[in-house]
């Protein structure tokens, strides 16, 4: 019985066009104890969500499913990124890789995340923010080569070729360390 319950609500969150039928079918995954990223992760692709609906429906079940909090804000700071239609898009998504990199401050995919939405055209506000969260965030990263390599490419493409430099020769220092 419960696999069919299980079935039957993936198959409104994949399928439903209703934001209140999508939110019934999460209230009833939630009291079944479903504990399931990739269930959620469905829910929050659907594209009948608004921005609102979706920031709502993460935090109810970063809430309930403390354990799977790490996944579903790095799955919502991707769909934020890729649905980026105005600049509250672009916040929100780095708002939910800062809220992934705290849950998870040992991984350097949501540091490595939010310095691609780094704009080099355009002066944005959102640049200081970004790079605030990537150098609080890379102390406590476990492996830290593959963000200091980033690191030194962001810091050539804005033209410091001392901080790339630097950040490139940390980079390697680390990648040795960590291959042995």
């Amino acid at each position: 019985m419960s696999d069919k319950i299980y079935n039957e609500i993936e198959t409104v969150f994949q399928r439903s066009n209703s934001s209140d039928e999508l939110f019934d079918a999460l209230q009833l995954a939630i009291s079944k104890k479903y504990n399931s990223p990739e269930l959620y992760k469905i829910l929050l692709a659907n594209p009948a969500l608004s921005k609102d609906e979706l920031q709502m429906f993460t935090e109810k079940i970063a809430d309930e499913f403390t354990n799977c909090r790490y996944e579903i804000y790095y799955w919502t700071a991707q769909i934020f990124e890729n649905n980026f239609t105005d600049y509250s898009y672009l916040e929100r998504a780095i708002y939910y890789y800062q809220k992934a990199a705290i849950c998870n401050p040992e991984e350097c995919g949501p540091l490595l995340s939010v310095l691609q939405l780094y704009s080099y055209d355009i002066p944005l506000p959102t640049n200081e923010t970004i790079m605030q969260i990537v150098n609080i965030g890379i102390e406590s990263v476990k492996l830290k080569a593959k963000l200091y390599y980033a690191m030194a490419e962001h810091f050539r493409k804005v033209g410091n070729m001392e901080l790339e430099r630097k950040y490139k020769s940390i980079a390697e220092k680390a990648a040795h360390n960590e291959n042995q």
